[in-house]
């Protein structure tokens, strides 16, 4: 079954993340928008979490009843994940390439970085020139990719341990909790932030968030949904009040959790008036192309900050937000329709 609205949803978290790399207001002539960048739409970093825990849950959804460690559902399974995100990763890093040695001299600094990002290994070093390096955003692709890795191992290990794996995912939320009081400082941002083998636990969330929703849709409970819906992101927003209230490597993934979390498990039952605009044709082709427009937006706004910032064509901040806001829409779709689909389609048929 189709889970429309968390489709739809994916798009709006990866716009959060588009509006948090406008990095230009952060000097706007426009007093609202400078002052609402840096008190809000900076934050729109989190989005990523959601990502993650979305993924664990939509895996779960769609391969719990086919996979094991001896199946060749796995291979189907690693055959369909990296024909899904390898390809446009791979296009991205390559655009990417005149922005890291424009009028440079690669050289072996250059060439590691390009091979942590062509192998979608370059979160694994808390080192932000390389995490960072080529298009930014697909340090986020390189933990996806770990994770897609772990799947069905982590399936067939919490089948086996059954209700143990409770236990031991609290183990690891509190063990992201304690561990920054023993870290520096300095690799916070680097670990808890962008290191796969710490941001797993936001996959596994994911996972065992949909024994808890399967649990539940065998309730026959009378609910409001769209008030439960309308509830689950007043909490998201409360959380979101509060941030200056914890650490900012809190922010980074344990503040949002339990919010996000809880907008994945309504909005998975698609019985609220919301998850009924959520689930109409546009909004899903929207969540569709997300991918796309999260792995091409931050390089149509170097691009073109690097060409508007010699010709200065354009300087209302308004016009460019709106100009990279279609343009990256625009890419996306193009994207979607013309590359990724049909490049999945002759992957997974090759490889079958």
């Amino acid at each position: 079954m189709h889970l429309k609205p968390l489709t739809s949803l994916r798009f709006l978290f990866a716009l959060m993340v588009f509006v948090s790399h406008l990095d230009f207001l952060r000097t706007s002539d426009y007093h609202w928008l400078r002052t609402t960048y840096q008190d809000i739409l900076v934050e729109g970093y989190i989005g990523v979490s959601f990502f993650f825990i979305l993924s664990g849950f939509i895996l779960t959804h769609a391969y719990h009843s086919k996979i094991n460690t001896s199946n060749p559902e796995n291979k189907k399974f690693f055959i369909a994940r990296i024909a899904r995100i390898y390809p446009l990763h791979f296009v991205t890093f390559l655009i990417a390439v005149p922005l890291m040695f424009w009028g440079q001299e690669i050289d072996g600094k250059g060439w590691l970085l390009g091979l942590s990002n062509a192998t979608l290994t370059q979160s694994y070093v808390p080192i932000k020139e390389l995490y960072f390096s080529f298009n930014g955003p697909s340090w986020s692709i390189s933990c996806e990719f770990f994770f897609y890795l772990c799947f069905p191992f982590l399936l067939r290990f919490f089948d086996k341990i059954g209700q143990f794996k409770y236990y031991l995912t609290g183990v690891l939320v509190l063990a992201i909790l304690i561990l920054p009081d023993f870290i520096d400082q300095q690799w916070h941002h680097g670990l808890f932030y962008i290191n796969p083998l710490f941001r797993v636990v936001d996959f596994i969330l994911g996972i065992v968030l949909y024994d808890f929703y399967v649990h539940l849709k065998s309730k026959k409970v009378l609910i409001n949904f769209t008030k439960l819906e309308l509830f689950s992101i007043g909490v998201f927003m409360l959380f979101f009040s509060l941030r200056h209230s914890v650490s900012e490597t809190a922010l980074y993934s344990v503040f949002y959790w339990f919010p996000m979390m809880g907008i994945i498990l309504v909005f998975a039952f698609q019985k609220g008036r919301l998850s009924e605009i959520l689930s109409h044709k546009y909004a899903i082709w929207l969540g569709e192309i997300s991918f796309g427009f999260y792995m091409l937006h931050h390089l149509v706004l170097r691009y073109f900050t690097l060409g508007n910032g010699k010709l200065e064509w354009i300087t209302n901040d308004y016009i460019i937000i709106g100009l990279l806001l279609c343009i990256s829409m625009v890419a996306a779709g193009i994207s979607h329709r013309y590359f990724e689909v049909p490049l999945n389609k002759l992957i997974r048929q090759k490889w079958k």
